[in-house]
């Protein structure tokens, strides 16, 4: 994911997000969040998808959510975090990033098919741009969810997930020395370093300071 330039966005639980546009980007990423008990709006111009959404989400319209009308009348500039996730139709991404951006929407995700589209929303405004043959919908939905000031991303009946940063002892050592399972009750299922999603992760990755580990932790 390209963040030099985007801008940062901390998410509470009472962060509310729309996703317009429901292929298999947006799909993803709407059930995502809403497991994760986000308050998510969904919309599309096909009405069997937005029929096949509306159980994982908190609202779904069946809509043309390019158009201004359609947009103010949906309350989308209410919305904290909207996402433009439109499957090949990027004049309408385009036109929906300026009308978001007049609307004040305080933070505007887009998708992108090439590089080119990519500089196009990001000079519109569009604070961050996804290329989705490079980034997954669940992934981009956890990247707002694991950040410094949500601490608790994911519950079951046992187990926490939890964000947590590296303990000072842990650091430039290889988690098959730490033995972190047997020594702390803990494991890690992802790092992200340099805002990259490290998952991909075995005994000789080393920690480091700057990490913010994904951890699942036994509930007490």
């Amino acid at each position: 994911m390209d963040m030099n330039r985007n801008k940062k966005i901390h998410i509470n639980k009472n962060t509310q997000f729309a996703i317009l546009g429901l292929g298999k980007f947006g799909r993803s990423l709407v059930k995502t969040l809403y497991d994760n008990d986000f308050n998510v709006l969904c919309c599309d111009i096909e009405e069997h998808i937005v029929q096949e959404m509306a159980p994982y989400s908190t609202s779904a319209y069946q809509a043309d959510s390019s158009d201004k009308e359609t947009l103010e009348q949906l309350g989308i500039g209410d919305f904290d975090v909207v996402v433009i996730a439109f499957s090949n139709n990027f004049e309408a991404s385009a036109i929906t990033a300026t009308i978001l951006k007049e609307m004040g929407v305080p933070y505007i995700m887009a998708k992108a098919n090439g590089f080119r589209q990519k500089q196009i929303l990001e000079s519109i405004g569009v604070d961050r741009v996804v290329l989705p043959e490079e980034e997954m919908g669940e992934r981009i939905a956890y990247s707002f969810i694991t950040n410094d000031l949500m601490a608790h991303i994911h519950r079951s009946g046992k187990y926490d997930i939890i964000e947590m940063k590296p303990y000072p002892e842990w650091i430039g050592k290889s988690l098959q020395d730490l033995r972190l399972r047997q020594t702390e009750g803990i494991n890690i299922i992802a790092i992200i370093r340099e805002e990259e999603v490290l998952a991909m992760i075995d005994g000789e990755t080393e920690l480091h300071a700057e990490d913010n580990l994904i951890v699942l932790k036994p509930r007490t």
